[in-house]
């Protein structure tokens, strides 16, 4: 009976290492929205399950960047330089 238990842990603890390896090769940039605002949430512009994940901020209360899980790299960049 031990045995299984510890098996089954080992096999949810890889579940999640694995989980964690690929979400730290997901990418996100960023928009940011260059006017002054207090709030601020993101606009997901791109599939949700990509490697490259392409956000814009937006004035007021929403999501943030947590809320879309965890990614390896973050790049804000501004309208300009998303353009290039």
């Amino acid at each position: 009976m031990r045995k299984l238990s510890i098996r089954s842990r080992l096999e949810r603890l890889e579940a999640i290492r694995q989980k964690r390896a690929s979400a730290l090769q997901r990418e996100a940039f960023v928009e940011i929205f260059e006017e002054d605002c207090v709030e601020r949430h993101l606009v997901m512009n791109s599939p949700p399950d990509a490697q490259r994940v392409f956000f814009q901020e937006r004035p007021g209360p929403g999501p943030q960047l947590a809320d879309f899980g965890e990614f390896g790299s973050v790049l804000y960049l501004t309208p300009d330089e998303m353009n290039l």
